[in-house]
């Protein structure tokens, strides 16, 4: 089966990418994962190479060749690619594109609960039609907290936000481009302004089986 997405989400997941878009055509979020359990199934950067051997960016429109959909508990959106098949980039969209397309999400409670990580009960007190794993959100009084922990040269970058009346607080960033901004910066809060961001839930954690909420793509207007 084939796939055509506009790619949101392309950021670090252990050896490999997190990889998700949305479906051009139904406006449904689809995660791309690779068949490499050792691996969580992240995408490598040759799982996801175009012909010209150049990389996929976010917001490029592109057209990915999947064995089969393949769900679980936690994360209802999942395809996995043919890895034998180069993928293929069919058109450019802007942030006015994803919204005209995916308007922004409107949940009571982003995955759950108010928290920073999900516990396999709690997903599992979810009805399966009401699981989700990705989402479009439009967050506010955004604050970027980076931190350096003792014995780490490169600061951790997360966002405290309000979104849907609830505050969410030092939920992960994951993604690449943004974090590169404040790897250089003092340690500090740092305000951000209209921006959008894609939201994901991670596969469980080996040392809980908890799964963390992150936040994977930064979009600015």
């Amino acid at each position: 089966m084939k796939k055509d997405i506009i790619l949101m989400a392309k950021s670090w997941k252990g050896g490999g990418y997190c990889v998700a878009g949305i479906d051009t055509t139904t406006g449904e979020w689809v995660r791309i994962v690779s068949n490499d359990e050792s691996k969580q199934h992240a995408v490598t950067d040759e799982d996801m190479m175009y012909r010209d051997r150049t990389s996929p960016q976010i917001l490029d429109i592109v057209s990915i060749d999947c064995t089969e959909y393949t769900p679980n508990d936690y994360q209802p959106e999942n395809y996995t690619m043919d890895s034998s098949r180069y993928w293929r980039k069919i058109g450019q969209a802007d942030i006015d594109d994803v919204i005209n397309l995916h308007p922004a999400e409107i949940h009571g409670k982003l995955f759950y609960n108010n928290e920073k990580k999900v516990t396999p009960d709690e997903i599992s007190e979810i009805r399966a039609a009401g699981r989700y794993s990705l989402a479009l959100i439009r967050p506010s009084d955004i604050v970027i907290r980076v931190k350096r922990w003792e014995g780490n040269t490169w600061p951790k970058v997360t966002a405290c936000f309000t979104y849907g009346g609830r505050s969410y607080r030092f939920i992960k960033v994951t993604d690449p481009t943004f974090v590169k901004r404040y790897q250089d910066m003092e340690d500090g809060d740092y305000s951000v302004e209209d921006v959008y961001f894609v939201a994901s839930l991670a596969d469980p954690n080996p040392a809980d089986g908890d799964h963390w909420k992150l936040i994977p793509t930064v979009l600015e207007e």
